[in-house]
């Protein structure tokens, strides 16, 4: 016989899964804009804003898919430990981000030393 989670339990983490997408839509759909529009102006090339933006959308979906597998796990019914699949593509991608955290890192030192010469 299957051992039912409590109703609370599945709700809790089914709204919690929920927040976790909401949380990235609004992240990519109006935060994600504004740092598009700041990084046009401070960056000499469109096409370089939005690599960026594309960038960071990815890492906002990435973060918000791990929140959800771990939600949709932790509601306890045996089927669903079946999502834990996608786990391994999302570590790798995972592993991506401290490279996209030190290309970021290095444009702006770029930048900076760029403004800085100009000035000069």
């Amino acid at each position: 016989m299957l051992l039912m989670p409590a109703f609370d339990a599945i709700a809790m983490n089914v709204l919690g899964a929920a927040a976790y997408a909401g949380g990235a839509y609004v992240a990519v759909e109006f935060v994600l804009p504004k740092v598009k529009a700041i990084a046009a102006e401070v960056l000499r090339y469109p096409k370089t804003a939005d690599a960026l933006v594309f960038l960071l959308s990815v890492i906002v979906y990435l973060a918000a898919a791990q929140g959800i597998i771990g939600k949709v796990v932790a509601i306890g019914y045996p089927a669903l430990n079946y999502v834990n699949v996608i786990s391994p593509v999302i570590e790798v991608l995972n592993g991506l981000v401290p490279v996209v955290r030190t290309l970021l890192i290095g444009l702006g030192i770029v930048i900076l030393a760029e403004r800085i010469r100009l000035r000069a």
